[in-house]
């Protein structure tokens, strides 16, 4: 590739061994994926969730014959959460280099993934409080700690949405001949964040598809999450090979 195709304000990937670490970083996904839908939908049994409509005794019940699992459950969750963290660090830096040193899109980018790890590991420790003792407390508080659970896990949903958003948003600035990302992945990223903003109707019904078991703030939203993160995920790791063909050869020691 010729020098003058290269941005000028690109940084250089410094050698082949931060390579492998931003690789290492985009795979790290799959950790994420694996232990959070191992101890959501596996061990808790989260999938679908305990409906919204429930009694405060139904949930107690299921909190209390199922104690152990969803302990175990949101063990797994819980430490999942970093691990998207890390995954949107190592977007962030192909963000980066997309938009130049002074654009925002990597940060708004990074934080919202940073944010939305924090909303992964946090719902866990509140339905973690809730199986704890379980038999020990009175149903309604049980059932108190399962709603807050779900509010903090679905009415988040706007850092999410800003990490889509900006993702799609540096793929529609990338002039470069051939995209890092093809269109129909930049289009993918508008629909996940579009498909979150239902979620903001979950405190008003208790059952249809926009309680928080329901077609579209549940299914929809799962499906689409992580249908973005195995798309994005692959293209951004032959991503890392382009840039590193961009770099010039005389700024790698």
């Amino acid at each position: 590739m010729s020098l003058t195709s290269i941005r000028p304000d690109a940084p250089a990937l410094p050698s082949t061994t931060d390579d492998r670490i931003l690789r290492l970083g985009l795979l790290s996904c799959l950790a994420y994926a694996g232990l959070g839908l191992l101890g959501f939908a596996v061990f808790a049994g989260f999938w679908p969730p305990p409906a919204e409509h429930l009694s405060a005794s139904q949930i107690a019940d299921y909190f209390h014959d199922n104690d152990v699992r969803i302990r175990i459950g949101m063990v797994l969750m819980a430490a999942c959460g970093p691990f998207y963290m890390v995954w949107s660090a190592a977007l962030s830096k192909i963000v980066g280099r997309i938009e130049g040193p002074m654009g925002i899109l990597s940060s708004v980018e990074l934080l919202g993934g940073l944010l939305t790890g924090l909303v992964t590991f946090t719902p866990a420790t509140i339905w973690a409080t809730a199986a704890f003792r379980a038999d020990e407390r009175p149903v309604a508080i049980t059932q108190m700690l399962y709603d807050f659970g779900w509010f903090f896990f679905d009415l988040t949903f706007v850092c999410s949405l800003l990490q889509s958003v900006a993702l799609g948003t540096a793929m529609l600035l990338d002039r470069r001949a051939k995209p890092l990302f093809p269109a129909w992945v930049t289009w993918l990223c508008f629909l996940t964040a579009a498909t979150y903003v239902p979620l903001m109707l979950m405190p008003f019904f208790q059952d249809g598809p926009f309680a928080w078991h329901g077609l579209i703030s549940f299914w929809a939203v799962f499906v689409i999450f992580f249908l973005e993160i195995a798309v994005v995920t692959p293209y951004a790791y032959k991503a890392v090979a382009t840039l590193r063909a961009e770099t010039p050869t005389s700024t790698v020691p």
